[in-house]
């Protein structure tokens, strides 16, 4: 099988696959651990659609409703150093020097009027794993609270001849056929258009609240997983890209999405991208300071080392800047922007440091995507923050923009 499928990879030693699933691995033994699972799920066969099933079409219509309520999330975590024996310089090795302890993060929920439905909220401390995910299993209760509140319709005499004078279904665009019905928003009460009784049936508010966190897939799903295992009541599902990244994960109703996956660069590129006053949550929050956000912070990842650093009370040296990971150090500038925000804001410990760093993260990261949301609904009527990658979005532009009806064969 290695053999029949090395084209698949330029790798020149062997490659170990799955019989079941075709499946790759770089070891027989991590190929035997997955047999143990794979070999249950019984074998695969081909299913040809039905008369029925064979066309392909946008029907995907709910997602061109917004979905009402978004949270946007960042964590930090403190580089506690790893104690390690001397390696045998002879041979390939690789050896762990710090481990990623969550420090803290920090939220905000974004409503449908795209303004904060809160101040960002902010933690610090040893459980903030534990802690982020009972706030948001809180979140989620309120969210559905409000989203069951549902408006009656506001329904004028305009809207009635309106109504009267329809010939297609506002949402598919196809004749109406004598079932047509009113549709309104449920959420303000606002008519929307005659509808066909099934259009109107399927576009439903989203069932999922988004969690967008940039580079989930990578990074912060790791140290989400650590804590969610200790959550057994809850039920999760995931879209796994493979044994330890996932492309998606739903805990409860909260659906953890990779905004990464939409926007593939660094967020403070994402942010030279916009305007001044397309920073909305960053203007509203930071007001008159609120140029001073519009870059990404620099921060002494390698300096936190433990929680008690979070008490000292003045800037570390420059050389506390020192990022090991990329080998180099803080520029100039950077460091006199890093003391320009600690005299700005008035801060009294590097515990207040952290804490506007992470704010300052994810309210750029809410202003950069939810301007890349206005764009899909304007150009694509479609919002993204029902899919989990751009290759999906894209899918679903290419269906409804081209309004092409494939036969399956």
């Amino acid at each position: 099988m290695s053999r029949l499928l090395s084209d698949l990879t330029n790798h020149n030693g062997a490659r170990f696959y799955c019989d079941f699933c075709l499946h790759r691995f770089v070891s027989e033994e991590g190929l035997m651990n997955h047999k143990l699972d794979c070999m249950n799920q019984g074998i695969q066969k081909i299913r040809m659609p039905s008369e029925e099933e064979k066309w392909l079409q946008f029907n995907n219509y709910h997602f061109q409703l917004t979905v009402p309520y978004t949270i946007y999330a960042d964590f930090e975590c403190v580089l506690e150093t790893i104690d390690t024996c001397d390696q045998n310089l002879q041979t390939s090795f690789t050896q762990p020097i710090t481990k990623h302890v969550p420090c803290g993060y920090a939220y905000v929920v974004v409503g449908p009027n795209g303004q904060m439905v809160e101040p960002p909220t902010v933690y610090r401390g040893e459980d903030a794993i534990v802690d982020f995910l009972k706030k948001m299993i809180k979140e989620e209760e309120w969210i559905f609270k409000k989203i069951k509140e549902v408006k009656p319709m506001v329904f004028t005499s305009d809207d009635e001849r309106h109504f009267l004078e329809a010939v297609n279904c506002w949402i598919c665009e196809q004749p109406l056929k004598g079932d047509s019905v009113r549709d309104h928003d449920h959420l303000t009460g606002a008519y929307r258009g005659a509808a066909h009784n099934s259009c109107n049936l399927k576009f439903r508010i989203a069932n999922h609240i988004p969690v967008l966190i940039h580079n989930l897939r990578n990074y912060d799903s790791h140290l989400l997983m650590h804590g969610i295992g200790k959550f057994k009541e809850q039920k999760i599902y995931c879209i796994p890209q493979n044994s330890e990244k996932y492309i998606s994960f739903s805990f409860g109703s909260l659906r953890f999405i990779d905004s990464f996956q939409f926007l593939n660069t660094s967020l403070e590129k994402l942010v030279q991208n916009l305007k001044p006053d397309q920073l909305h949550l960053c203007n509203s929050y930071f007001k008159a300071n609120s140029q001073l956000i519009t870059r990404k912070g620099c921060y002494p990842y390698d300096y936190f080392n433990t929680f008690s650093k979070f008490s000292e009370t003045c800037l570390p040296p420059k050389s506390a800047f020192y990022n090991s990971l990329s080998n180099e150090d803080v520029s100039d500038e950077d460091y006199e922007y890093a003391k320009k925000i600690w005299n700005v804001f008035d801060m009294h410990t590097l515990g207040d440091f952290h804490n506007l760093y992470v704010i300052s993260d994810i309210l750029l990261l809410a202003d950069v995507f939810e301007s890349f949301r206005k764009i899909c609904l304007q150009y694509y009527k479609i919002d993204p923050c029902h899919l989990c990658t751009a290759p999906g979005l894209a899918w679903e532009a290419c269906l409804i923009m081209s309004g092409v009806k494939l036969e399956l064969q």
